[in-house]
């Protein structure tokens, strides 16, 4: 069985080693759509856990609120990829618990926390992607965005399923395919609107 013919076309490159921190709204369909394109080795780390707020992106049963988001994504991923190889850590990442990664892809919304997994990546040579959203407005970068900041870091911001599976697909193409390129959108403009 080979469920990759298909892609072959594409080259992609499969052969990587991707750590995600958060697997939340973004955080888990980049995880799950890389497994489905044939990356097999994973590092997740998130220390919060699935609220009902969540499943109006993720497509994850009632059951799993309560659970570890990084626990969740990994059985998730190994019930249709068992073949991939993911750890996972139920803390926020630090340096002392970075494994060498060729990707580390920030979906976490504080901007103090991103700053500090975008210098672990540059000190550790990791290609950095910051992926995020607000509203309808998708970003996908090289660097942390600059938009200013909440008092206590943390803003909560309207979601659904669209934006966030949108910004995961580019964030997965932009990684197999272009990682150099950035993209900022709002995504009613490309209906013209």
């Amino acid at each position: 069985m080979d469920i990759y013919n298909r892609q072959k076309s594409f080259k992609l490159d499969t052969d990587i080693t991707v750590t995600i921190v958060g697997l939340g709204g973004i955080g888990f369909w980049v995880a799950k759509l890389l497994a489905m394109s044939g990356v097999n080795k994973f590092y997740f780390f998130d220390d919060d856990v699935i609220e009902d707020t969540n499943l109006n992106r993720l497509d994850l049963p009632y059951t799993t609120i309560g659970l570890n988001k990084a626990g969740v994504a990994k059985k998730i991923i190994n019930q249709i990829r068992p073949e991939c190889i993911i750890y996972t850590f139920p803390y926020k990442f630090k340096e002392t618990l970075y494994t060498s990664s060729d990707f580390i892809v920030d979906c976490t919304d504080n901007l103090k926390s991103q700053l500090e997994i975008q210098e672990i990546a540059d000190i550790n040579g990791s290609i950095y992607i910051k992926a995020g959203y607000d509203g309808t407005h998708i970003s996908i970068n090289n660097r942390v965005g600059e938009w200013g900041e909440a008092p206590d870091g943390y803003t909560i911001t309207p979601s659904w399923v669209v934006p966030a599976i949108l910004v995961a697909t580019l964030t997965v193409a932009k990684m197999l395919k272009s990682y150099t390129n950035e993209l900022s959108l709002d995504i009613l403009d490309i209906f013209n609107y």
